[in-house]
């Protein structure tokens, strides 16, 4: 009567350690199951960070080259071959990501890509910075030539003034004088506008060995009191050193040969039309004013 209790209570202790051995294995595999899912979810998050990331650089890179674009033909060419190269790894990368099906292996791989791509970037940087460098060495260079050739011009043009300046014919010793005509047709001097016939001015022509010889033009312009020039028998039209056109009131062609000549030109009309004030007196040589004054007539 004693043994039977005995043996079913040690058939239920075996039974409930059974049960207790059956729980903790499910236990256990349930938490390894929950493990692997976490460290699988893991792997997925990281290995999208991974692709986000050499995404990013693709483009971060790209940009930081072409920044540098147009400054120079030389640059140009070389961040053409950039591209090339850059565009080479990104078909590498691409190829990795539809082949590669081990995640922990695909993300290591993808950082070696990475480093590969951040090398090359730094590679071509260390060119631009070399090549810009040349650049502005030779911008310099140049810079300095054409302040060289400036300042040669300068000096050239300079020097041009003082030919022409020095070659310039220059009148002195100018007289001015006027005249009434007599019946006899002869000349007597008068300083009544009423009675004037004739104005006149007389000068020289200084000596000059720069200038060329030959045939040069002088002008004689004489302007009235109401600001009109006075035009003569022998008038004529002429440029100045402006462009702007000068009507003369007397020229005349001289032969000259680089000594000094005496010269007379006048205003002449038979009629008697000039009115009393001051007169301006002009001289030119070749169209360049040299000799200017005033004249009074009562």
């Amino acid at each position: 009567m004693t043994t039977e209790p005995n043996k079913n209570k040690s058939t239920l202790t075996i039974l409930l350690l059974l049960l207790i051995a059956s729980i903790g294995v499910n236990i256990y595999q349930y938490k390894s199951h929950s493990s692997a899912v976490v460290s699988h979810i893991n792997v997925v998050d990281s290995l999208k960070n991974d692709q986000a990331n050499v995404e990013r650089e693709l483009t971060s890179v790209s940009m930081e080259l072409e920044k540098y674009r147009g400054i120079a033909g030389n640059l140009d060419t070389l961040l053409n071959d950039a591209t090339g190269k850059i565009a080479m790894q990104e078909a590498k990368i691409r190829k990795l990501l539809s082949s590669e099906k081990n995640s922990q292996k695909l993300s290591a791989e993808l950082k070696v890509k990475l480093a590969e791509l951040y090398k090359l970037r730094d590679e071509y940087l260390e060119k631009i910075d070399v090549l810009l460098a040349e650049n502005q060495a030779l911008k310099n260079e140049n810079a300095g030539l054409n302040e060289s050739v400036t300042d040669l011009n300068e000096q050239k043009n300079l020097l041009e003034e003082k030919v022409l300046t020095a070659s310039q014919l220059k009148v002195e010793y100018v007289k001015m004088a006027s005249f009434k005509k007599r019946g006899n047709g002869k000349f007597a001097e008068s300083v009544l506008a009423k009675r004037t016939n004739k104005i006149e001015s007389c000068f020289t022509i200084m000596d000059n060995k720069i200038t060329k010889s030959g045939d040069k033009m002088a002008y004689l312009v004489i302007v009235a009191p109401n600001g009109k020039p006075l035009l003569g028998f022998t008038k004529a039209e002429f440029k100045d050193a402006k462009g702007e056109t000068i009507f003369a009131t007397a020229s005349q062609k001289v032969n000259y040969s680089g000594e000094k000549q005496n010269l007379c030109l006048a205003y002449e009309n038979d009629e008697r039309i000039l009115e009393s004030g001051t007169y301006t007196i002009e001289i030119y040589m070749e169209g360049t004013l040299v000799h200017q004054s005033a004249y009074i007539l009562r």
